[in-house]
């Protein structure tokens, strides 16, 4: 401590010396130049004039707000990617169908053929159109499925519900999905 010409006691601040990581330091180094330049870059919050900001109570005079200034940092990274290739089959397939009414049920027998691989399954949607007594024309669907483990076509049959004093319009196959199994390794 020291004493001025008055006799009171100045106390005189040492420095205080901080160990920064030398990875820290080129850090912060970066930030303090980026936070320079953006300072540089963008205008003074009293739009130009020289008169420092001073805290007013007025809302027309310019507002005194501290300045933010935001740093990014962007890298691109590159790196390979090797997907699998996909085992995924589709065949291409011809469904046929003969139907006939059979008082509430509509009987109906087909085959589902294709070339394209030798085991496959998949489903198919029948569509059947009926009028009923008010002439009216309703449809009914049906989902079914089908598989083979042969290269034989598919037969099936079968009877669906189509209700009483109804005509039986026609029966359509639609929506016919097919995939085909892997084949197995020789």
């Amino acid at each position: 401590m020291s004493r001025d010409a008055a006799g009171r006691s100045e106390a005189r601040e040492r420095p205080v010396t901080r160990r920064i990581d030398t990875v820290l330091l080129p850090a912060l180094l970066a930030l303090a130049g980026l936070a320079s330049q953006a300072a540089a870059q963008s205008p003074p919050p009293d739009g130009g004039r020289s008169a420092a900001c001073i805290p007013r109570a007025s809302r027309a005079a310019p507002s005194c707000e501290p300045t933010t200034v935001r740093a990014e940092v962007h890298k691109e990274v590159t790196f390979s990617l090797e997907l699998p290739a996909e085992k995924l089959l589709q065949c291409a397939t011809t469904v046929a169908v003969e139907y006939t009414q059979r008082d509430t049920v509509v009987s109906v027998e087909g085959t589902i053929d294709h070339k394209d691989c030798v085991a496959s399954n998949g489903e198919y949607r029948l569509t059947v159109s009926i009028r009923g007594e008010d002439r009216e024309l309703k449809r009914l669907e049906f989902v079914e499925s089908w598989q083979r483990d042969d290269d034989q076509p598919v037969v099936f049959a079968a009877d669906y519900p189509i209700g009483e004093n109804v005509d039986l319009v026609s029966v359509r196959a639609r929506q016919l999905r097919c995939s085909c199994a892997e084949e197995p390794a020789q």
